[in-house]
């Protein structure tokens, strides 16, 4: 029976924590809508959320939701192969554009010159305040379209391809 609520309370916070991350740190927020979600899926109010009672989040595709290219419903060894394969091409290209002497290693000098290098707009060797500014804004632009956390590719609509 405990590891019956426990895994319910598991699956629970995992419904949940779409939503949470609404709450923007607020773990107030986070937990009330954590309620919230559970007193939705618990139609006979007992407590617990059975199988029957589960559902996925409306309007939210799960992460690995996005590799479905086709947009069936389901995804397929080769959909999977095909992401994998474009990120590692896109890391390789990253890496061989930071890569300036193409000597295969990145060296802290490297990745220091470009990040110079993105942040002086006009390209005259200095880095104003105004064109730190505007690197800082397109930093959080980009985390924002890569959902917030470093690393993590471009949300995707249903069936799209990431392309960059």
């Amino acid at each position: 029976m405990n590891r019956l609520y426990s895994m319910m309370f598991l699956i629970a916070g995992a419904v949940a924590m779409p939503a949470m991350a609404d709450g923007h740190g607020d773990h107030r927020k986070g937990a009330e809508r954590m309620k919230n979600v559970v007193k939705q899926m618990d139609a006979n109010n007992d407590g617990a959320i059975s199988f029957d009672e589960f559902r996925m989040p409306e309007g939210r595709d799960a992460p690995e939701m996005r590799m479905d290219a086709n947009g069936d419903g389901e995804i397929t060894r080769d959909e999977v192969s095909q992401i994998a394969t474009q990120r590692t091409e896109e890391a390789l290209d990253r890496f061989d554009a930071l890569d300036a002497d193409g000597d295969g290693v990145v060296t802290q000098g490297e990745r220091r010159r470009a990040a110079f290098n993105r942040m002086d707009g006009d390209g005259d060797g200095q880095i104003t305040k105004s064109e730190f500014k505007q690197a800082r804004k397109d930093r959080r632009r980009v985390m924002q379209e890569r959902g917030g956390h470093r690393g993590h590719g471009k949300r995707m609509e249903k069936g799209q391809l990431e392309s960059n």
